[in-house]
């Protein structure tokens, strides 16, 4: 006769899935921290910039790149988002729209300045996002297809989950 706790064995495979770990969300934050931490060191985006064969120091590239995914967006904005003091951002487009990689936007709130991507700018993002799929793609070669779709799957009901926003398409 099958006691309870045969049972249970027996079928554990199957009830594990419904199980709330309570370790898991600390395992969920680990993991994403693991991975902001990664995208966020310098020498990877030094690496990115050497690899898309772009002239420009780590701390710009952020800006080049949230620029790209926003035009037209605010120096606060790009400050909050970015993560460093309005000052600090301020200074660094100053230099890129110097350099000819930003162009300001004409003010329609003269207390609000944006900037957006100038042609060498957009062709230098262009650049970046060819050199970060080439080594996303390295990172990522031992995974199957199948893995790689799920990954996506998960990681976009992520993003619409943490930004509250449905940008992505099936």
């Amino acid at each position: 006769m099958n006691s309870p706790l045969n049972l249970f064995v027996q079928y554990a495979h199957i009830l594990a899935p419904f199980w709330y770990n309570s370790n898991m969300d600390n395992e969920i934050f680990e993991a994403l921290f693991e991975i902001v931490t990664f995208f966020n060191q310098p020498q990877q985006d030094r690496q990115l910039l050497q690899q898309a064969n772009i002239p420009l120091e780590p701390a710009a590239l952020p800006i080049i790149v949230r620029v790209g995914h926003q035009p037209e967006i605010s120096i606060g904005e790009l400050a909050n988002q970015i993560g460093r003091n309005h000052s600090s951002i301020s200074r660094q487009v100053d230099k890129l729209v110097t350099a000819g990689w930003l162009v300001e936007v004409e003010r329609r709130d003269q207390r609000i300045r944006q900037v957006a991507l100038s042609p060498q700018g957009q062709r230098a993002l262009l650049q970046i996002k060819v050199a970060r799929e080439a080594a996303l793609r390295d990172k990522l070669k031992d995974y199957t297809n199948a893995d790689r779709v799920a990954l996506l799957q998960v990681l976009q009901q992520l993003a619409t989950t943490l930004t509250g926003l449905n940008t992505y398409h099936e």
